[in-house]
């Protein structure tokens, strides 16, 4: 009998081309039927599906370990005629977060269903239940909480400054053309030593700011200079001056001579037939308009009002004042941007 079963079988696979399994009317060459079973494809290691010899175009077999060469996964895997491929990789690589790298082909949205996302407990914690990010805080009270130090670089459009709210704007940390002094000696942040360099050996955008302050050909050498408000650029002054008569203040010197001081006395005549001689210290006497008859000295007074003149030497070489108080020095810096 079972013979005669097995014969009718093979009669009628070969008269459909079709075989049937749990139903009498096969829709395709193989149609397997059942509402309590499925199909078991073959169960074998990655190794021993890569050992398969001559496998062939969509063999179909299920790895159970993902230590092959190429199977690296878990799964179902299929042969496409050059190489094992996971199965539905046509569509998409079965990877995911957990188990592999991956590329996402377009945006994606993760709902945390309340939960938090974190990774690691020393890197990032999104709190999305109080839409809060935490970077180094598990924990985080504000909408960005970040526990260590912070550093962004390269902007394009300056620097990142707080403003009076404490909101983080992108600007410049100072106006363009602020001059300070510092006891730092080097180019720095934006900040431009003014020691009289040529303006075009500066970066661009430190030319174009310079450029726009006015400052052409080459920035101000400051260098032995005091900073004073006035016209802006403009330099001047002198570390030394000279005194002259007319800063020197209007008044009488006065002093005091020994009465043995060289000095000189004069006479005048005493009468019509009496005159002084040159010397000034005796008188000729006449007899009416005649001759000399007689000379007769003359005494004078020691203390009689006269006036005494003479040179004083101030000893002086005329030397420089330095005007230039006591000081601390510093470098003087432009800020003109990076």
């Amino acid at each position: 009998m079972k013979i005669i079963s097995l014969l009718y079988l093979f009669l009628l696979i070969d008269t459909k081309a079709q075989v049937g399994i749990g139903t009498p009317n096969p829709k395709a060459a193989l149609d397997i039927t059942s509402t309590t079973h499925g199909i078991l494809i073959p169960r074998i290691t990655a190794v021993e599906a890569e050992a398969i010899s001559s496998p062939k175009l969509g063999e179909l077999v299920y790895a159970t370990t993902n230590t092959g060469a190429t199977i690296n996964k878990i799964g179902f895997w299929y042969y496409n005629g050059t190489v094992w491929k996971p199965f539905g990789a046509a569509l998409q690589i079965n990877t995911d977060l957990y188990n592999g790298d991956g590329t996402l082909a377009a945006n994606r949205t993760m709902t945390t269903g309340g939960n938090n996302l974190s990774f690691d407990s020393d890197k990032l914690s999104i709190l999305s239940a109080s839409q809060k990010v935490g970077l180094g805080d598990n924990t985080p009270e504000h909408t960005l909480d970040i526990n260590g130090n912070t550093r962004i670089r390269n902007l394009s459009n300056g620097n990142v400054v707080a403003l009076a709210d404490g909101t983080l704007a992108i600007g410049p940390k100072v106006p363009y053309g602020t001059v300070k002094e510092s006891l730092r000696s080097t180019d720095h942040n934006g900040w431009y030593r003014l020691d009289g360099r040529a303006v075009n050996t500066l970066p661009a955008i430190a030319q174009t700011n310079a450029a726009a302050l006015g400052i052409s050909g080459t920035l101000i050498n400051a260098n032995n200079l005091l900073i004073k408000q006035g016209a802006a650029l403009a330099t001047g002054g002198s570390s030394n001056i000279a005194l002259l008569r007319a800063n020197l203040p209007n008044y009488n010197m006065t002093g005091v001579t020994s009465a043995v001081a060289d000095h000189t006395h004069s006479v005048l005549s005493g009468g019509q037939n009496m005159n002084a001689v040159a010397s000034g210290n005796a008188f000729i006497v006449r007899a009416g308009r005649g001759t000399v008859s007689s000379t007769v000295g003359v005494t004078l007074t020691t203390a009689p009002a006269h006036v005494h003149t003479g040179n004083i030497a101030s000893g002086g070489t005329g030397a420089t004042l330095n005007i230039i108080p006591e000081s601390i020095t510093y470098t003087y810096f432009i800020y003109l941007g990076q």
